[in-house]
């Protein structure tokens, strides 16, 4: 992780949960050196919703969103005067292709945004947005989604869940440099059920493996795998089981998929679940060709 121009980009929606995600990408530019960039994407619509507001109203609207965009900046600023920041309002028919494409011509380290909710008959339920869930499929730098009402800033304890893909390395590499930055500690999870030999070699020994190559880094670490007494084979349900009973944790780190016969990237089911229903944030990371990256083990 380059700290030199670490740039953390905040879409935001002035929503409880931007201000909250808002609250720990200051944390982290403050750690890291870095600066703060804040970014609302106006939605151009087309057809009859976008006659709704005439010029003056859209105008109007508009220069309210920049106004509150710069009054967040300032504030950032007045009382953080060590942290640089950028605010951003930008105008496209796709919200969230405007938030990837501008992460990218910007050239940020990480995303940090709310994750979104659902409303049901009148309650705020846990969920994803639309948007949120867009750009976790396409993003090409780590995504951390916060969620709920409450905020822990910084990490002090990472869950790690483990695979036994390639990919997994990239999460490894991820926890490292968080657990480095906030001091933290890490947990790396495996599930086992059933009783094939192979996989339950195959899963001791990257534990081993993983664990000491974490440690080699002056990580404290622990290894743990879960046999669920039940047989639930759900991934999701062991791991927010498992988080539920450890309360220290305040990070998962898990891997968004990419289906080599597709072109579209896309977040599995199982890891929308586990983000949807997480009372913890979240750091969401789309495999890279590991051809592009280096790892140590």
């Amino acid at each position: 992780m380059e700290v030199n121009n670490y740039k953390v980009l905040v879409p935001t929606d002035f929503s409880d949960q931007s201000n909250l995600a808002l609250h720990q990408a200051i944390h982290l530019a403050r750690i890291v050196g870095g600066e703060v960039v804040l970014l609302y994407v106006l939605q151009e619509k087309k057809g009859v919703l976008g006659k709704l507001l005439n010029r003056q109203q859209q105008e109007s609207f508009h220069s309210l969103v920049q106004d509150k965009l710069e009054e967040q900046a300032k504030e950032i600023s007045e009382k953080h005067n060590n942290i640089k920041v950028e605010n951003f309002l930008k105008y496209s028919t796709s919200v969230h292709g405007e938030i990837v494409r501008f992460a990218d011509e910007i050239k940020a380290s990480i995303i940090v945004m709310g994750k979104g909710s659902l409303i049901v008959g009148g309650e705020e339920q846990p969920g994803i947005g639309s948007i949120t869930s867009k750009i976790l499929r396409t993003s090409k730098i780590p995504v951390v989604t916060i969620g709920g009402k409450d905020l822990r800033l910084g990490f002090k304890n990472i869950l790690l869940p483990l695979d036994l893909t390639k990919e997994t390395r990239q999460k490894v590499s991820w926890a490292i440099q968080f657990a480095k930055l906030f001091n933290a500690d890490i947990q790396v999870v495996s599930a086992i059920w059933g009783d094939k030999d192979f996989v339950i070699r195959q899963i001791n020994s990257q534990m081993k493996q993983v664990v000491s190559f974490i440690s080699k880094q002056g990580v404290k670490v622990k290894g743990e795998i879960i046999h669920p007494n039940d047989g639930d084979s759900n991934l999701r349900r062991i791991l927010n089981k498992y988080i539920k009973e450890h309360q220290e944790i305040d990070l998962a780190i898990i891997m968004t998929q990419q289906e080599d016969d597709f072109t579209q990237l896309f977040v599995g089911s199982s890891a929308t679940s586990f983000i949807r229903e997480s009372k913890i944030p979240v750091m969401s990371i789309i495999p890279r060709k590991l051809d592009d990256i280096i790892v140590g083990f």
